[in-house]
């Protein structure tokens, strides 16, 4: 060897050592991040029994010799009622060397960053190590990878780093390890045996174009060729062991056991298919014969989303491969077609297992693609580098979309508060082996026992499951139960057999047996804040003092948390807290006494001492794009009715917006923003003469004079988004009466398509709540949502005008020219827009749909 060739080989083996470091780095951060935000979700008990607490019971008792036994409901059951998944055998063996389910945490996101490291090796074989370092990157940064592994603990997301492996096999002719690789995927779940037939499909067909590739009798090319040849047995072994374990694990396994569960001889999941027919022969013989129907399901908007999004990862370059999605066609129709939103929105489990195929159809594609440039003769280094930049460009662009790590799109990191970790006291007081019931969110925190329940399961169970001998139970978070409900199952326990062993902040651990029937004060924590100095130095019976919100970004879901004040001169009972969460136009949306906050239920008014600061948190809600809150004090038994509600000017003294009556006072108001979080707007901004255009900056002014009888002008000014309204959802527009609205009149607002009214909104104006008529001047905020029966592309028109409350006779119009234009103006016409594609929040709840940006 030359001396330059030494040099040569030494500078590509530290190059190769550099980028197995920097690869090591990457996968490092990785599992650092988002361990640490699986760990945080957890903490901030944004797991539950579904399906965090099901999946680590499974494993936990499979470690124990109990193969994938669990509860449901009230009976022993299996999970192989819903689904076979051998995997979980191995990963249980986790659980001798750290029993705590966030050991299956760790592991999952282990798995996915390990994923990494064959498809690191895969392309380094292809195409160099800088794009193998690029197509890493691509992979950690993958949004689809990193919701699978934030999505509590399911079985799939193991998939994708054995499909990897799988690949690379292939590709360094390793057939034996090829053979594990893809048997591993065939355990991971029913369907990932079609996963391993494809590979064992791929196997074959790499093998067989590697014959014409691999020539001459070196001895090298005859062990490429031995390699080929055992891959083809193996390959064929394969795809014969996947499917046939896909029919027994699918046909014969989970109807056998979830017959009696589910109440039907199929699998459940196949009703996820019924646009396509109700039974699996329907459905694959339309999958077959009907291509129309297909497309139909196919062609939706949000489905089509999803596939982009799909070859977004890796900047599109999976287009290149697409002989490689062929063997992944399967799964990718299986959630391309089903009507489960979850499937084909990508932020769950479900796409873990098709990103792999993705990233390998990308680095055969590029492969070839940079073949041919080699033959044409171009730079392969700056083809390396412009390659390079285009996949981290959509990579990056991808992430800032979607990503769920820090900087990306749907970052959103848990809070964990005081109250959280008080949970620890309660669970270190439960014996291990103890049967328990506790609510959805404690109950993943339990799991590693035989009889755990989620309440108020497990009381009396089905034989021969034990009944629960302790029961934990939050009833500030997640419970799956009306808080009413909840609140008398407790009270019908402590009158039984079960009595108190510990409570606080809404905590409460009870025992069947226990002697104490007493809840202490320290459970009310959560409820209220007794001898606050501000509550005993104010006069006043009830006062408001504060409003907060919590938000979930993911799900555009709002908490509403009120804080009032119980003044030295509170009678207990005789007053109670009101709030109306309403809409712009003054539309009533919540109230408590549509869904009552646990915090009246088990600290009531009567209840209440002077100097308690009283803490009220809504159940969560899913409120429209704007909303505002709206409180008072109720002193009768309607609160409707203003005359049985206190002055709002002392029950809310901080607050300066108020109705006519002066009985209701409105303290915040918010508008969704584009990344899903609440914008507050503030009382100097509601009440500024441009409103309109600093909510909506893109829109138009429309002016124009009402004549009132006796010739006195009244001007109108009007602001309207340059935005169409779409069906279904809502549509804001500002008018501004400078000089009030004249006394006996009332405002008519009509949306027209031709000479059909179709929504007529005729009322004073509002500012979430009813704003005075006769101020100067008004801001009149206006909402409204267009039918669903409208289509898009016809025009509609905006009216507005004013009659009198008793003749009914409207006040002549003046157009800027200060001649009578008729009785009503047009403000605007639009051409109605299609609706949005749903967006995740949407597609999963339809009241969210009205938030949708």
């Amino acid at each position: 060897m030359t001396p330059s060739a030494a040099s040569t080989n030494s500078r590509d083996a530290g190059g190769q050592r550099l980028a197995w470091a920097i690869l090591a780095l990457m996968i490092a951060v990785y599992v650092v991040i988002f361990t640490g935000l699986a760990f945080d979700l957890h903490a901030a008990q944004r797991t539950h029994k579904s399906d965090l607490g099901q999946m680590d019971q499974a494993i936990w008792n499979t470690s124990r010799g109990r193969f994938v036994e669990e509860i449901k409901r009230d009976f022993l059951s299996t999970r192989l009622t819903d689904h076979v998944e051998p995997i979980y055998a191995p990963l249980s063996l986790a659980y001798w060397v750290w029993n705590d389910v966030r050991a299956m945490l760790l592991l999952q996101v282990l798995a996915v960053a390990l994923g990494a490291i064959p498809l690191f090796a895969l392309v380094h074989r292809k195409v160099g190590a800088v794009l193998a370092l690029g197509f890493a990157a691509a992979w950690l940064l993958n949004a689809s990878l990193q919701s699978a592994v934030l999505t509590e603990l399911h079985a799939i997301p193991f998939a994708a780093p054995l499909i990897l492996w799988a690949f690379w096999a292939v590709e360094a002719r390793r057939p034996w390890q090829f053979l594990v690789a893809a048997l591993l995927v065939a355990s991971v779940k029913e369907e990932a045996a079609l996963l391993a037939a494809g590979l064992g499909a791929w196997a074959l067909w790499r093998a067989w174009v590697r014959r014409s590739e691999v020539g001459g009798q070196k001895s090298e090319a005859r062990g490429q060729r031995s390699g080929d040849r055992w891959m083809v047995w193996v390959g064929m072994a394969v795809i014969v062991a996947a499917l046939a374990w896909f029919v027994l694990a699918t046909f014969a396994i989970v109807p056998a056991f979830g017959a009696e569960v589910h109440r039907t001889a199929n699998s459940v999941y196949f009703q996820r298919y019924s646009a396509l027919g109700n039974s699996p022969i329907s459905i694959f013989k339309n999958l077959l014969t009907n291509p129309g129907l297909v497309w139909s399901v196919a062609s939706e908007p949000a489905r089509i989303q999803y596939l982009l999004a799909l070859f977004a990862g890796f900047g599109f370059l999976s287009l290149l491969g697409l002989d490689v999605l062929i063997i992944v066609l399967p799964v990718l129709l299986a959630n391309l077609l089903s009507s489960f939103a979850a499937q084909y929105y990508g932020d769950f489990h479900y796409t873990a297992p098709l990103v792999p195929y993705f990233a390998v159809a990308a680095t055969y594609g590029l492969n070839r693609a940079l073949s041919f440039f080699r033959m044409a003769s171009l730079r392969r280094g700056l083809i390396t580098m412009l390659t390079l930049v285009w996949l981290l460009g959509w990579t990056g662009w991808s992430y800032a979309q979607m990503g769920r790590g820090p900087g990306g799109g749907a970052y959103d990191p848990p809070l964990i508060t005081e109250h959280h970790r008080l949970a620890d006291r309660f669970f270190a007081q439960i014996p291990p082996d103890a049967p328990v019931t506790a609510t959805a969110a404690l109950h993943p925190h339990l799991a590693h026992r035989r009889f755990i329940y989620q309440f108020p399961h497990g009381l009396e169970p089905k034989p021969p499951a034990l009944p629960a001998q302790w029961a934990l139970i939050d009833v500030t978070g997640d419970t799956d139960m009306a808080p009413g409900d909840l609140f008398n199952q407790v009270q019908v326990m402590l009158a039984g057999e079960w009595g108190v062993v510990d409570a606080a902040d809404g905590y409460l651990l009870l025992r069947r047996g226990e002697a104490n029937k007493t809840i202490p004060d320290a459970f009310y924590d959560f409820a209220r804040t007794p001898d606050d100095p501000d509550a005993l130095a104010q006069a006043y019976p009830l006062t408001f003092d504060d409003v907060q919100v919590t938000v979930w970004p993911r799900w555009r879901q709002a908490t509403i948390i009120t804080q009032w004040l119980v003044g030295r001169d509170y009678q207990p009972g005789t007053v109670r807290p009101w709030i109306e969460v309403r809409t712009p136009d003054g539309r009533l949306l919540y109230t408590y006494d549509d869904s009552t906050p646990p915090a009246l239920i088990w600290y009531p008014p009567a209840r209440w001492r002077p100097g308690d600061r009283i803490r009220i948190t809504t159940l969560p809600m899913h409120p429209p794009r704007t909303w505002g809150v709206a409180v008072g004090v109720v002193h009768g038994p309607d609160p409707f009715q203003p005359g049985h509600r206190l002055p709002a000017a002392e029950a809310a003294p901080k607050t300066a917006l108020h109705t006519p009556d002066g009985t209701l006072a409105l303290v915040a108001a918010w508008r969704w923003n584009p990344s899903n979080q609440l914008d507050p707007l503030p009382p100097d901004l509601l009440l500024a003469p441009d409103l309109g255009q600093r909510i909506e900056p893109e829109g138009r002014e429309q002016q124009t004079h009402f004549r009132l009888p006796g010739g006195e002008l009244r001007p109108l000014h009007a602001w309207l988004p340059e935005a169409a309204p779409a069906p279904g959802r809502p549509f804001d527009f500002w008018l501004r009466w400078d000089q009030g609205i004249p006394a006996g009149y009332q405002i008519f607002v009509h949306v027209r398509r031709g000479n059909e009214t179709l929504l007529q909104l005729d009322s004073p104006p509002h500012l979430f709540i009813p704003v005075a008529p006769h101020e100067k001047p008004i801001n009149d905020w206006r909402e409204y949502i267009l039918p669903d029966a409208i289509q898009p592309g016809e025009t509609i028109r905006l009216v507005v005008g004013l009659y009198h409350l008793e003749t009914g006779e409207r006040l002549d119009v003046l157009g800027l020219d200060g001649r009578l234009a008729g009785n009503e103006t047009i403000l605007a016409e639009y051409k109605v827009a299609p609706p949005p594609v749903p967006d995740q929040p949407c597609a999963f709840l339809p009241s969210a749909c009205l938030s949708q940006p």
